[in-house]
């Protein structure tokens, strides 16, 4: 789905360009469809590889081990750190400090509880 809305946005990239001639549409389209096309081409790539791989080659779905992570209040702390950081680049350092203070304490946090799988 993501390479297909990669591949509609580069030709809606260049129709956009050759109708208007405005730069900075069409490069934000672009950049979009390559934001698209990378998160798709990975997934592509990993759902072959998977596949390929011998450890799930005779597996069926059921039998194959997935890890899914506990639930963690670390995202929240990601994001709420994160959105006081981009307001700390508007409004001044008293506020961009802190924020990247709880994004650092959050993913450390978050990468410390993600290495204890049970």
């Amino acid at each position: 789905m993501l390479l297909s809305i990669g591949a509609y946005l580069v030709v809606v990239s260049g129709i956009y360009w050759f109708f208007s001639y405005e730069e900075a549409g069409s490069v934000l389209l672009l950049l979009s469809a390559g934001l698209a096309l990378i998160v798709g081409g990975y997934l592509w790539w990993a759902t072959r590889e998977h596949a390929a791989s011998p450890q799930t080659a005779g597996a069926d779905e059921d039998e194959a081990e997935h890890y899914l992570p506990h639930a963690s209040i670390w995202p929240l702390g990601v994001g709420a750190g994160s959105v006081v950081l981009a307001n700390g680049l508007a409004l001044g350092l008293w506020a961009a400090v802190p924020g990247a203070i709880v994004v650092a304490a959050s993913v450390v946090g978050y990468a410390r509880q993600s290495r204890h799988r049970d």
